[in-house]
């Protein structure tokens, strides 16, 4: 009996070779299934989004009309030969339409963009670049064709993120990693389902960088644009490394360069329901925590050592110093002026957090409500603590708040 067994082994066909462009293929596609059901369209109207140019460019900038179509003497973009026009024409190179994108009063309407069911209740997480113009109605188009009323809840400025509600249930909320399960280096897929209701479309790459922007983002090589803005940003088995948003360095508006140059950014969400509970109030709006210090980035000792205190901010009203050692932020240990800056960049203004600071030889723990960038003329009014040893710290500077608390180093 044993002697048919090996026979019949040694005789039956040696396995197929497999093909690793198929079997890749396949992990795409099963990858593609099991978010496709959470994936949805989201279209807004009656919005528009107000273009806004500083007094000081506006002289330069001309209104064109449309590039004329059809018309084979029109000279080709940036024509060095083309004359300038009489004030009051319009220059026909077609480089000079992009400007009309600047001019003052322009408005222009959004297009549809892409969202992510979070939650088998109908709450949806996109980006908040549709939403800047206050749309009046919003809806969401589902995998399977239904189309839903929506709302605007809440938006977290901060990172670029908006909050709706669908009106039904039983949706399919899609699933999410912890930030302790994304590596550098794995592949990424970046969906979208803004261009066709019926299909996403989704391109590929890495994840090439965390804790991009303060902390805030994953950075990817996967081409990100319009189309899959509020889309998710997957690994190999379709689970959600983050919510694709424009976003830009230091907070200002993102550049299409750097998206032009393969550069992409998607935000964690390890915990939906965290963040639904923040902003699933209406006319919620979440701001980046501003530090209110700068700190010495070439320091290797651990700890973030203060070198200015902005005045008027949270930190001079509590009492930092130049000098003192920001040691841990909420029992996470602050190995470095960028740690400090990260740790900060994942929370909002609003959030309280225990700072441990050691001055001189003392070490003290201090609670600090972190605060967002003032606005003109307004004033920080929070109650002054006594720091230990009964010492009470300086009155706030006169004046109004400081500038640039929103900067790199602040």
């Amino acid at each position: 009996m044993n002697a048919l067994l090996i026979s019949l082994l040694l005789l039956a066909p040696e396995d197929p070779p497999v093909d690793e462009l198929e079997a890749l293929q396949n992990v795409i596609t099963r990858a593609l299934e099991r978010i496709d059901p959470s994936v949805v369209t989201i279209e807004s109207v009656g919005g528009v989004r107000q273009i806004h140019v500083p007094d000081s460019v506006k002289e330069q900038i001309t209104l064109p009309e449309r590039p004329r179509e059809g018309d084979r003497n029109a000279p080709e973009d940036s024509d060095p030969d083309e004359e300038v026009p009489p004030e009051g024409r319009t220059p026909r190179f077609k480089d000079e339409w992009r400007k009309m994108l600047a001019w003052p009063g322009f408005t222009k309407a959004e297009g549809p963009t892409t969202g992510v069911i979070v939650s088998a209740d109908g709450y949806v997480i996109t980006s908040a670049w549709n939403f800047e113009g206050k749309p009046t109605v919003v809806t969401a188009t589902t995998s399977d064709g239904r189309l839903h009323a929506a709302r605007l809840l809440g938006i977290d400025r901060a990172a670029g993120l908006a909050l709706i509600k669908l009106d039904g249930e039983g949706f399919r909320p899609a699933t999410f990693l912890e930030d302790d399960a994304v590596r550098v280096g794995a592949w990424a897929f970046a969906v979208g389902r803004a261009v066709s209701r019926q299909a996403t479309t989704v391109k590929y790459g890495i994840v090439s960088a965390r804790n991009r922007i303060d902390g805030r983002a994953l950075q990817t090589d996967a081409a990100t644009n319009p189309s899959n803005y509020g889309g998710p940003l997957i690994d190999a088995e379709g689970r959600v490394y983050g919510i694709i948003v424009p976003l830009g360095a230091q907070g200002e508006e993102a550049n299409p360069n750097w998206y032009d140059s393969g550069i992409g950014f998607a935000v964690p969400v390890p915990d939906p329901r965290t963040l639904i509970e923040r902003l699933k109030e209406q006319g919620t709006e979440l701001f980046p925590a501003v530090r209110g210090v700068a700190t010495d980035q070439d320091r290797t000792e651990p700890g973030a050592l203060v070198t200015e205190v902005v005045p008027g901010t949270r930190a001079a009203l509590l009492g930092l110093k130049k000098g003192d050692v920001i040691l841990s932020v909420d029992g996470e240990a602050v190995t470095n002026a960028f740690s400090l800056r990260f740790e900060v960049g994942r929370r909002r203004a609003g959030d309280t957090i225990k700072l441990e600071v050691r001055r001189g030889e003392e070490t003290f723990t201090i609670d600090v409500e972190l605060g967002r960038r003032p606005e003109p003329g307004s004033e920080d009014k929070i109650p002054i603590p006594v720091l230990p040893g009964g010492v009470t710290p300086p009155d706030p500077p006169e004046g109004p708040p400081g500038e640039g608390c929103g900067n790199e180093d602040e």
